[in-house]
């Protein structure tokens, strides 16, 4: 894992870039730049680890670029269970909900990330209260997108029943 310089990001990337991703999404330019300086820019080269089930959760990550893996412990093996990609971001719940990490996260190629740590993060609402404000949206749109995905596993996984099937098996 190695960290990349701000100015190098930018202009790889490409200001308008961060814009683009839906955690950014609306915030005013001075902020992202606050949050890109403020944070850690890191670059993972495939099967680099960012972190382990267990760790502790004093920040989150959003996915700039490439591909992280994420694994989940079930009996003993780790077992994938999804991939973050370009404008997402993990480990929000970890540290929002101040436990240890759910799940163990590997770059699945190249990747670079955006570490936003909970002081950085506190920063951003006493400087920035309005883009703070836009930016918990947007958090929270992606936690409900989440929410979305994984109901759909679970009613994938027993079998769906519609509210109907209810109704006509008490009658």
């Amino acid at each position: 894992m190695k960290t990349l310089d701000v100015d190098f990001v930018t202009q790889w990337l490409g200001r308008a870039y961060f814009h683009e991703l839906s955690t950014f999404g609306a915030l005013s330019e001075d902020s992202v730049r606050f949050l890109l300086c403020g944070g850690r820019l890191l670059q993972l080269h495939r099967g680099d680890l960012l972190y382990r089930a267990g760790d502790p959760a004093a920040e989150f990550y959003v996915v700039l670029h490439g591909d992280l893996s994420f694994y989940k412990q079930s009996e003993g093996q780790d077992v994938l269970t999804r991939h973050f990609q370009r404008g997402e971001l993990l480990g929000f719940d970890g540290m929002i909900g101040l436990h240890a990490r759910s799940g163990t996260a590997v770059a699945g190629e190249d990747v670079v990330v955006l570490e936003i740590g909970s002081a950085l993060f506190f920063d951003l609402h006493t400087l920035f209260p309005a883009d703070f404000g836009l930016m918990m949206i947007n958090l929270s749109r992606e936690l409900s997108r989440e929410i979305a995905l994984l109901e759909n596993v679970i009613g994938q996984s027993i079998g769906w029943q519609s509210p109907q099937d209810e109704t006509t098996s008490s009658d």
